[in-house]
């Protein structure tokens, strides 16, 4: 198998501006997803699951233009960490979870926000969701379009690491992260490229000087 996992361009509350839960692109996410379309120009891809969010929904609008007979399933499987009642103010509070978290004395990854989810939950949701894969699809070639923290999960899943191991890296907005799998093992992988990004600029001023 070879596995795409794919970070959503930048959304309005990656940058902390006010919109809703569910929150649209911005101008440079818009961007940002074109030249990740073309990133899978010619690429081979069997299937894709996108998540039904739709920053995630609204890049795979750009990438499926390069993939016009590719079967797409949209699930809420995949979808991002639920912060409950610290997602409902028109941004993502951290400030305030993170005090709450410190007032009741719990652990971070057990920590469960009203309305929302624990890490611990979203590390297993995101387990069960990759292990389904090895079974399901073990000899194609799948695109995953999701959400930063659940994409980390499923790596650190996918390399049986703790979930701890997640504060040693992150993933970019409309990044590519490529795993290679054969006998459920990951033989080779690349995290976080985003250089189809670097190199839409340069194409745009190569046309600019035509």
């Amino acid at each position: 198998m070879k596995l795409y996992l794919v970070r959503h361009a930048q959304s309005k509350r990656n940058i902390r501006l006010r919109s809703d839960e569910d929150s649209e692109l911005t101008e440079v996410g818009q961007e940002q997803s074109r030249r990740l379309g073309k990133y899978f120009h010619q690429k081979k891809i069997d299937l894709v699951y996108c998540s039904k969010l739709r920053r995630a929904h609204d890049t795979f609008k750009e990438i499926s233009p390069f993939l016009p007979d590719v079967k797409v399933v949209y699930t809420d499987k995949i979808t991002e960490y639920k912060m409950g009642i610290f997602g409902r103010n028109g941004f993502d509070d951290w400030e305030s979870f993170f005090k709450a978290v410190g007032e009741r004395k719990s652990d971070l990854y057990q920590f469960r926000p009203e309305g929302g989810e624990s890490f611990s939950e979203m590390y297993r949701r995101a387990g069960e969701f990759y292990k389904s894969l090895l079974k399901k699809h073990s000899k194609k070639d799948i695109l995953v379009v999701g959400h930063g923290f659940f994409l980390r999960f499923l790596l650190l899943n996918a390399w049986g690491l703790a979930i701890e191991e997640e504060k040693y890296f992150s993933l970019s907005n409309a990044s590519v992260s490529t795993l290679m799998i054969e006998k459920n093992k990951i033989e080779n992988f690349h995290i976080n490229d985003y250089h189809h990004l670097i190199y839409g600029g340069i194409k745009l001023k190569e046309l600019r000087k035509k």
